[in-house]
């Protein structure tokens, strides 16, 4: 009893090993080699194999010379052709680019970069990626790299895991078809959605309150109306002075004019946590369309005035990986 129960245990051994490479994940390059690829014939060469197996049977029947010849001619093309169709994968070398954060709800595109480092062409190798409705069509040639993206669905904010996907082939009979299991140990950000219709912009110093920020009383200059501007700076003798359409806004020194202070804690309170971060979203995208400073604060978290992409990612980041 001792001695099964050891032998199963060897045998498992030897299997975990190409289960791991098969389910992965798999961090870095991935080489196709003999272990990694499967392969079993398709509908076409079960009705293949079965139309064979009648013209032998016929042949046997009635002692046709011709048809042993042409049953066995055409039994070597199939089994050669399982050959080219299993060496269609086996050499490639797999790596996973990376995908820009996109919002929830929207479509990431992921770079994926296959060489053909040695053998021949590779011909009609289909990329199948969950979520999505249609394979990807590759041909690599010798030598040579080929980068495909591809496009991966998003439902949730945080980060997101790259889904197994798997590469395909029957070329060049259709008989067989080879296919291999890739799953890249890699993530694409999911930024959160941002509130619609929008929220309008704070007031200069919090996100909940109306208050002015100090130094309004240093005039500066007058320029035009940009989003997220307060009504109560409307230059409105300056309007009706030059006679035009334009909403013009008087710009202070020294106080936070301009500078958001985007605060958790100053929202309603009835808020829930994803809307929450909905218009916190919302409200970084818009200040920094509109060029403005400003500032996000939440739980445990605390980004200072700043403005530009990099202070706009930071802050995405935060609200994207907040605790739901």
């Amino acid at each position: 009893m001792q001695a099964m129960a050891t032998g199963w245990m060897e045998r498992i051994g030897r299997i975990a090993p190409t289960l791991r490479l098969a389910l992965g994940p798999h961090a870095g390059d991935l080489a196709l080699d003999r272990r990694r690829v499967y392969i079993l014939p398709t509908r076409a060469g079960l009705l293949f194999g079965l139309v064979l197996a009648t013209m032998l049977l016929t042949a046997v029947n009635y002692a046709l010379a011709l048809g042993y010849a042409l049953t066995f001619l055409l039994a070597g093309a199939g089994l050669a052709s399982m050959l080219h169709t299993w060496r269609n994968l086996v050499g490639l070398v797999l790596r996973a680019g990376r995908a820009d954060p996109v919002h929830a709800g929207e479509v990431a595109e992921l770079g994926l970069l296959l060489r053909n480092v040695g053998g021949p062409e590779r011909f009609a190798i289909d990329l199948f990626v969950p979520g999505t409705a249609q394979p990807t069509r590759i041909d690599v040639a010798p030598g040579t790299e080929h980068l495909v993206s591809v496009a991966l669905p998003t439902e949730r904010r945080g980060w997101q895991a790259l889904p197994r996907m798997r590469l395909s082939t029957t070329f060049p009979l259709g008989l067989w078809r080879a296919w291999a299991y890739w799953h890249p140990q890699a993530r694409v950000l999911v930024l959160p959605r941002a509130e619609t219709p929008a929220a309008p912009l704070p007031e200069s110093g919090s996100a909940g309150t109306e208050r002015a920020g100090r130094g309004e009383d240093d005039f500066a200059a007058i320029r035009p109306f940009r989003p997220g501007d307060s009504p109560r700076r409307l230059a409105w003798k300056a309007m009706a002075r030059t006679g035009g359409d334009a909403l013009l806004v008087r710009e202070f020194e020294g106080g936070s004019g301009g500078r958001l202070q985007l605060d958790w804690d100053a929202l309603p309170a009835g808020l829930d946590t994803e809307t929450r971060v909905s218009r916190l979203t919302r409200w970084v995208v818009d200040a920094e369309a509109a060029g403005l400073s400003y500032s996000l604060r939440l739980p445990g978290t605390s980004l200072a005035h700043d403005a530009g992409s990099a202070h706009r990612a930071a802050c995405l980041e935060a609200l994207a990986l907040m605790p739901g």
